[in-house]
């Protein structure tokens, strides 16, 4: 297949673009392939020699985020998602993938942060409300706790 020779050969054995490595992974990743979509966007991030649209950048990073979420690879999940952000600012899916590897990373503040920026950007996203819902309690909780820990018996 002419796309799995892509990240085998790269562009100049193969005269594939970075714009192609992102089709042929998004078709990977309509088949839930997360490994080869996860290689073809990076591939055409590799050959990306600053020619690419800060937008196809970004969908390239927050795209291979998703695949690094599904293969649970919860840093470099948060690292692309990160860097999809500061290419496109407002990407919500970015924000999204971002505040799960956070949560998954054990960093609640942060995750709850960008849920609720997810929340604002979308109302209708109930998972992320959800998310958002969750993570305040267990924060609001876990602080609770802590207060309680830091008081003498006979206070309680």
């Amino acid at each position: 297949r002419e796309g799995d020779k892509c990240a085998a050969q790269g562009i100049t054995e193969r005269g594939m673009t970075p714009l192609e490595c992102k089709q042929e992974g998004n078709r990977f990743f309509q088949e839930q392939q997360w490994q080869k979509a996860l290689e073809q966007y990076g591939q055409g991030l590799e050959l990306d020699k600053g020619t690419l649209a800060p937008d196809v950048r970004g969908l390239l990073l927050s795209n291979r985020s998703q695949c690094y979420i599904q293969l649970e690879r919860w840093e470099e999940a948060f690292e692309d998602a990160n860097a999809c952000l500061k290419l496109l600012p407002e990407h919500v899916k970015s924000l999204y993938r971002r505040a799960t590897a956070h949560e998954q990373l054990g960093r609640k503040t942060e995750a709850l942060a960008d849920f609720v920026k997810v929340v604002k950007a979308q109302p209708q996203n109930k998972l992320a409300a959800e998310s958002a819902k969750r993570l305040r309690e267990d924060l609001m909780a876990a602080a609770s706790r802590k207060h309680e820990a830091s008081l003498p018996g006979h206070l309680l």
